[in-house]
């Protein structure tokens, strides 16, 4: 049977969890770092997509299960789609994959070192990585994944209970809401993330490719 009135998720509980995840990931993150050091392909891949490269997309790797995992339960509990969410998880890993490939191919035309220059143009793929995951992957530790009903009830409606019930009755005779497949916070998040991420990454293309037609 299915609850007529599922729980609300609570905002603490929630800054809690997304905390806790951000927490989690970057613990993970700085100890697959380390332990890179020890081994001889991962030391490889650390050198080929620069230090700061290599931790974003290991960060990617480990915020998005962990936040959605440390999610499920309240999301749950408050009547979310939560194998969607995980579907859409699996998708962003597949996505992480594919920036992860790209970051590969242009890493040899971006320096090994950020310098601290304004104008450096070093900070670009760093800056371009932190766009298209570190975005991402942020909104997932704090739960963005769960597509969340966008009505919800006022508060601080003091309409007579049986005004409501008519109200309600009449809104249950028109054309249903369309249900989302992913949420609208996703969405906003990939579409800004790849708005200021292409021109960084048009731009490392063109520097790269310049310095490698002078030298």
């Amino acid at each position: 049977m299915i609850n007529p009135f599922p729980a609300t998720e609570s905002r603490a509980a929630r800054i809690l969890l997304s905390l806790l995840a951000l927490a989690v990931a970057t613990a993970g993150t700085v100890w697959l770092v380390d332990l890179s050091g020890a081994v001889a392909g991962a030391r490889a891949a650390q050198r080929h997509w620069h230090p700061h490269g290599y931790a974003q997309i290991l960060f990617f790797l480990l915020a998005v299960p962990i936040g959605t995992l440390l999610h499920t339960p309240s999301a749950a509990a408050a009547g979310l789609p939560v194998r969607r969410a995980w579907a859409t998880a699996g998708v962003l890993l597949c996505y992480g994959v594919l920036v992860a490939a790209a970051a590969w191919a242009v890493a040899p035309l971006a320096p090994a070192h950020v310098g601290g220059g304004r104008r450096d143009p070093s900070g670009l793929y760093p800056a371009w990585l932190a766009c298209v995951l570190l975005s991402v992957a942020v909104l997932a530790c704090a739960g963005g994944l769960f597509v969340r009903p966008t009505r919800r009830e006022d508060p601080l409606d003091f309409t007579p209970p049986s005004a409501r019930r008519r109200a309600g009755a009449a809104a249950r005779t028109e054309p249903a809401e369309p249900r989302r497949r992913i949420s609208g916070a996703l969405f906003t998040t990939g579409v800004f993330a790849w708005v200021i991420g292409t021109p960084l990454l048009i731009l490392l293309l063109l520097r790269g490719l310049a310095g490698w037609a002078i030298g």
